[in-house]
């Protein structure tokens, strides 16, 4: 990780001091400019994601080509609190851009607010903000069209009949909300399913596991499950497993990170809605980039989404969230 060299005050009014003085009465010759502030802040969602670690791997490899310092910071746990202490640290290290993935859209707006307030101009990654004219630019999926991309897969599944299940995170994460609400809004083309409403796993997979085999106790006739992200995903597959209802049961999960990629291949899960979080993190420091040359920039930038079904493994490949820089 590079790190970010800040001089005291006092040094850098010594040092112009020391430059006037050497210039002489008659001026000398002149100095070269300083360089211009390239220094970027790039804060992930969570610690450990595969997601997250292909974003970065992603937008260091760009920002070496950009000739742009790049800092990763990210916390612990996907949540505000755990996000908002790092936030207020770029704040304080002034770089000259700061690209962040909120992981609340309504809690993170007093500390970026603070932040362009110091001078930083800001882009949101993954995730955007209540309020995104914080935001000089979002890059970003379609996570609405993904979640119709996620029913309309499902229903072909499950030849659109029987009751199907959302697993997702609690309100708060815009993908997330928005990846559901897509789907809730799809469903409303096939009145054959038999919609159970969406179920809360805050990335915990053993929670995940316990909403899939309840919900198969209260309806064994349950046909399918759409997962908003990787760690419910993971969490469904083990609760199909212990419910005997691999296969039967068909799953249609978001990303592509490895365990999903061989779930497809096995047949554990029957289609993946998958990112490019390599193209995120080159899209965020092009636009750094441009932000720092002073060069216009698109209010929105879309990403790759696709669909990966069944036998697709090559296309799975191509997807998976690979974490190696």
């Amino acid at each position: 990780m590079r790190k970010i060299t800040l001089w005291p005050l006092g040094a850098a009014v010594a040092a112009l001091a020391l430059a006037a003085c050497s210039a002489g009465p008659t001026g000398g010759a002149a100095s070269a400019p300083a360089p211009a502030n390239r220094d970027v802040a790039l804060v992930l969602g969570v610690n450990g994601s595969p997601f997250y670690e292909a974003l970065s791997c992603g937008a260091q490899q760009e920002a070496g080509k950009l000739g742009l310092k790049v800092t990763v910071s990210a916390p612990a746990q996907f949540a505000a609190d755990a996000q908002i202490p790092m936030v207020n640290a770029v704040t304080s290290a002034r770089p000259a851009v700061a690209a962040i993935v909120p992981t609340d859209a309504q809690a993170l707006i007093t500390p970026i607010r603070q932040l362009a307030s110091a001078g930083t101009k800001v882009l949101t990654v993954d995730q955007t903000l209540a309020d995104p004219s914080l935001a000089a630019s979002q890059i970003v999926t379609d996570n609405l069209s993904g979640g119709r991309m996620a029913a309309d897969e499902l229903a072909k599944l499950v030849g659109a009949k029987g009751p199907v299940l959302v697993i997702t995170q609690p309100p708060g994460s815009t993908a997330q909300d928005q990846r559901t609400q897509g789907f809730e809004q799809e469903l409303k083309k096939y009145p054959g399913l038999n919609y159970l409403g969406a179920q809360y796993q805050a990335d915990d997979p053993q929670k995940a596991s316990q909403i899939v085999t309840s919900t198969i106790s209260a309806h064994p006739d349950l046909a399918g499950v759409f997962s908003t992200n990787d760690q419910g995903a993971i969490g469904a597959i083990n609760g199909l497993q212990q419910a005997g209802a691999t296969g039967r049961v068909k799953l249609v999960a978001y990303d592509a990170a490895a365990a999903e990629v061989a779930a497809l291949k096995n047949g554990a899960i029957s289609a993946l809605v998958a990112q490019n979080p390599r193209q995120e993190g080159e899209v965020a420091m092009q636009v750094a980039s441009s932000l720092i040359d002073g060069k216009p920039v698109n209010r929105q930038n879309l990403t790759d989404l696709v669909v990966i079904e069944t036998g697709e493994n090559a296309k799975a490949d191509q997807y998976e969230y690979k974490a190696g820089c």
